[in-house]
């Protein structure tokens, strides 16, 4: 049907046609009663004719009419006159997404603040229950004054494919979707190809919320910054396929200087997984906004608004209107598989105007603009308070890199730190006005953690490992300009606490860590002089641990805020968590919601004075970048306060909650190849982010496979030992970690939380196909695959402590191997031994080495490690002829690889490296090479203010 101009349905008279598509066809229409332009689109008889359809479409549709937000097109009516159906909807004067990226291509910034606009208009749609189900460019119009609008809303509803009961059919297949003509059926309810979500690709009908519309959105975004589609195929199918299963291309292969955080926003929009991307649009428009912040003090990067005109339009950049408005198709998207949605018909029509009248319109244009911008500013100023932590001001207190802990005064005029150098540590204070250093506790051997001022600023509180055994922590109690040490109380393994009235101290006991065998935490308070200890709460490890951060004392005393990891089977998905206990009954609940990873060993937390929050140490989703945030209370609303590439750790309030401390931790880590023992031929194979921080492993054929940051997630990659041919190999999963590639060549085996946010063991083809989970967690960790390929033998606290397990290369029920603590296992190159970090009964004994026949039974060789403190996270290797084990070893700042013989003889080092740490190495197959995770790491303490 097409309809003359002047046809009138209803109230509404047809201007002219302004475009047709699989919806129907698009009108511009007076409104003859409120007198204004609409943009009428009459549907189509045969979609309009099934009643079950429209009357569910109706439903839809009036919750749409019913958002009012700037950033959505007003559905004003659904009618039917004479037979035609129609919608009567805002008139959109601009130009659709789509256009403007491919086409006129505004800068970044510009596009964010559009984007942005979408966010905010789909948080508001959300929040009443409706999701758009079709978003997409075409779907997105941004006005002559900047401002973007999303159109059809509850249109994609009306085609919605139903099976004979009338309900949504959930086995609706991705090549039936993608097979569906959009003539015949347009705008499925699937979504359009290229943008639908992977649960809209494989027909999953109710699954899909909100969080289908995110992982379109991410597809948008994705395509504003590179200019190409995220999921383009060769064909429908192509595309659909690549949305269920693989991963777009990464975004710095076409702009290299895109923001971090920006393409990490994109990532976790696009995870496959839902509950891995964002559950909330409304933090994608926040975090886009604090990008486009950041961009805003680039050199040369306009994102202001343009000013409103009728003369011209930023947008429009010189675009004769006239034309636009006579020549719609003129406007078309860069060529698409995707069926023309109505959005990019609805252009205005725009009068065009005399030379002199244009003159004097824009004369007063600008004038008024000029007004305006100072009534703005001022208005501004008076009731726009600076947005929370933009404003937050760093300093640098030590310079030394060689920072450990750190702690501020309750009056904020000292900060007490740790000094570690050449293997020993000193305690030190600061005065943070004139960086002056007084050493308060000389430099020994053992290590100090945990450093806390008395509430009246007269003592310093901290933690020390004895001397022969680290692991076993005690708090001491010294003058706070020095003297004599005095021990408090025993088995401490947190910081302290002090009460508000300094009373009384809270702390945990017990160990969150991987490298002590007790399988119990508890939270316990004591008087300041260590006396009348009573444990608060207490968690069994198989129900979570307390975090060895420590409490933090509630303003009015009555509560400690504590950080919990926890994991299945104690919960449905496992993460840290922020908790309050009493201290007098120990109920515990959580504060906040949100979750950080799993078994990442969430740090600090300390709770304002005012009550008003708390501030967290936690990790970073997908990395292993420890950053500080803010948690409101009572409402458990999350901030992040920094977002860099640094790791903080320790966390120190002053009294008023003015400043706090923390010490930061930065370093650079790259991939290195050197023959055994000859330094001098070390070479640097990588330069990316972290590489190979969290494992690596040689390959046969001699390609390396390793950890890295530079996707900006934890991610597993591959690379030639001549450092060509880098490929990414694993993708949208929060933490990808510790590959192992099978001797055989056929799997990599490596850990990732892909499932559920759990810790548990994978296996993949080199390629990085193929994903297969072996084990569901939590917190199975270092896998190793036998020699012939059969057995994957890993590290787990499933049991309720640290043990080692195995579960086959196929899948299937673990099995465990020892009983007692054991971890990092490595089986032998014949596969009759597997030789592990083993720990006696007692609770925080020294570790050792344990050789243990595979796959069980008692350990055949116990070996003293040179240092007891030793365990590192790269564990043992066993040398390529099975006679001995190596590991690493730093001494003042340097690393080396020993060997420790399997026949008792003495430690033997092997690589003579005269800088950097090493975080990680593997021996080629044939051992005459190693790999090796380098690079340096400093430490410094940072003041903070302004944070809150």
């Amino acid at each position: 049907m097409t309809s003359p101009s002047g046809t009138k349905l209803g109230r509404y008279e047809i201007r002219s046609q302004i475009g047709a598509g699989g919806m129907g066809e698009v009108y511009l229409a007076e409104d003859t009663q409120l007198h204004r332009k609409v943009a009428l689109k009459i549907l189509p008889a045969d979609l309009a004719s099934n009643q079950d359809r429209m009357r569910r479409f109706g439903q839809e549709a009036t919750a749409a009419a019913a958002l009012n937000h700037p950033n959505i097109a007003h559905i004003y009516e659904i009618g039917e006159s004479d037979g035609p159906h129609f919608i009567a909807m805002e008139f959109v004067d601009g130009f659709t997404l789509r256009h403007l990226i491919h086409e006129k291509q505004p800068d970044l910034p510009k596009l964010l603040r559009y984007l942005q606009h979408v966010a905010e208009g789909l948080a508001k749609a959300h929040t009443t229950g409706i999701v758009h189900r079709d978003l997409k460019p075409d779907n997105i119009m941004v006005t002559r004054e900047g401002h973007a609008k999303i159109l059809d809303f509850g249109l994609a509803k009306l085609v919605e494919p139903q099976n004979l009961s009338g309900q949504a059919n959930d086995r609706f297949s991705e090549v039936a979707t993608a097979l569906m003509q959009q003539h015949s059926t347009p705008g499925a309810v699937l979504g359009t190809v290229g943008y639908m979500s992977p649960e809209q690709a494989q027909g999953k009908v109710n699954e899909i919320d909100h969080r289908s519309d995110i992982f379109s959105f991410g597809c948008i975004l994705y395509e504003a910054i590179t200019r190409h589609k995220a999921f383009e195929g060769k064909d429908a199918i192509h595309s659909l396929n690549k949305i269920i299963r693989e991963q777009p291309t990464p975004i710095t292969n076409f702009n290299p200087d895109v923001p971090y955080d920006l393409q990490r926003i994109v990532r976790r929009c696009l995870a496959k997984d839902p509950e891995e991307r964002y559950q909330s649009i409304k933090d994608v428009a926040i975090e886009i906004k604090d990008v486009r912040r950041e961009l805003q003090g680039r050199p040369g990067v306009d994102t202001t608004v343009p000013p409103v005109s009728t003369v011209g339009s930023t947008i429009h950049e010189g675009a004769d209107a006239a034309h636009i408005s006579a020549t719609p198709t003129s406007l078309s998207p860069v060529p698409s598989a995707t069926h023309p949605s109505s959005a990019e018909y609805i252009f205005g029509g725009i009068k065009r105007h005399k030379i002199v009248a244009s003159v004097v319109v824009a004369l007063l244009a600008l004038a008024l603009t000029g007004i305006g911008y100072v009534i703005y500013k001022w208005v501004a100023k008076q009731s726009n308070p600076a947005p929370p932590f933009r404003s937050v001001k760093l300093q640098r207190l030590t310079t030394s890199g060689k920072a450990s802990d750190a702690a501020i005064s309750p009056d904020g005029k000292y900060v007490a730190h740790v000094k570690s150098d050449a293997g020993q540590q000193s305690l030190w204070l600061r005065q943070v006005a004139t960086t002056s250093d007084t050493q308060i506790v000389p430099p020994s051997p053992q290590n100090y953690y945990g450093v806390t001022f008395s509430k009246d600023g007269n003592y310093i509180y901290y933690v020390q490992g004895e001397p022969n055994n680290p692991a076993t922590r005690h708090l001491y109690q010294v003058p706070v300009l020095g003297g004599a040490s005095r021990k408090v109380i025993e088995n401490v393994n947190s910081p302290v606490s002090l009460s508000p009235d300094g009373a009384r101290l809270a702390f945990m006991r017990g160990s969150a860590t991987q490298a002590s065998s007790s399988d119990r935490t508890a939270l316990i308070v004591a008087n300041v002089d260590g006396t009348g200890e009573r444990e608060v709460a207490v968690r069994k490890l198989i129900n979570g641990v307390y975090s060895n951060g420590g409490p933090s004392w509630s303003p009015d005393g009555k509560r400690l805020a504590s950080s919990v990891t926890v994991g299945p089977p104690s919960e449905a998905v496992g993460g840290n968590v922020v908790v309050e206990v009493q201290v007098e009954s120990g109920a515990e609940r959580p504060i906040t919601s949100e979750k950080w990873p799993p078994g990442a060993g969430t740090g600090e937390v300390a709770w304002l004075t005012d009550g008003s929050g708390l501030v967290l140490i936690a990790p970073e989703q997908g990395t292993f970048s420890f950053q500080l945030w803010h948690i409101s209370y009572p409402g458990g609303e999350v901030r992040k306060i920094t977002n860099d590439l640094n790791n903080y750790n320790r966390l120190s309030l002053a009294a008023d909650s003015s400043a706090l401390v923390t010490v930061q931790t930065g370093g650079e880590m790259n991939l290195w190849v050197t023959p055994q023992g000859d330094a001098s031929r070390a070479r640097q194979i990588s330069s990316g982010r972290h590489d190979g921080r969290t494992g690596l492993s040689w390959m046969p054929g001699g390609k390396i496979v390793y950890t890295s940051l530079e996707s900006g997630f934890s991610d597993i990659w591959s690379i030639e030992q001549d450092g060509k041919n880098q490929k990414q190999l694993t993708a949208n999963a929060s933490t990808n970690m510790y590959p192992w590639a099978t001797p055989d060549g056929r799997y990599i085996v490596f850990t990732s939380t892909r499932a559920r946010s759990t810790r548990s063991i994978w296996r993949m083809d080199p390629d990085g196909g193929n994903l297969k989970q072996l084990t569901e967690g939590p917190g199975d960790v270092f896998p190793q695959s036998s020699p012939d390929g059969r057995w994957v033998v890993f590290q787990s606290a499933r049991s309720g402590s640290v043990r080692v397990w195995r579960v086959s290369m196929d899948g299937g029920a673990p099995e465990r191997l020892t009983d007692k603590w054991t971890a990092n296992p490595t089986v032998s190159p014949d596969g009759s031994l597997i030789a592990c970090f083993y720990r006696e009964d007692q609770p925080n004994s020294p570790a050792k080495v344990a050789v243990i026949p595979f796959p069980t039974g008692d350990p055949v060789k116990v070996l003293d490690l040179p240092r007891p403190s030793f365990s590192g996270a790269a564990g043992l290797r066993w040398t390529p002829d099975g006679r001995a084990l190596t590991y690493t070893d730093t001494i003042n700042g340097v690393s080396n690889i020993w060997s420790l013989p399997l026949d008792g003889g003495p430690p033997k080092q092997l690589t003579d490296l005269k800088t950097d740490q090493i975080f990680w190495f593997d021996f080629s197959r044939d051992g005459r090479q190693l790999a090796l995770s380098r690079g340096t790491q400093t430490s410094d303490v940072i003041l903070i203010k302004d944070f809150r």
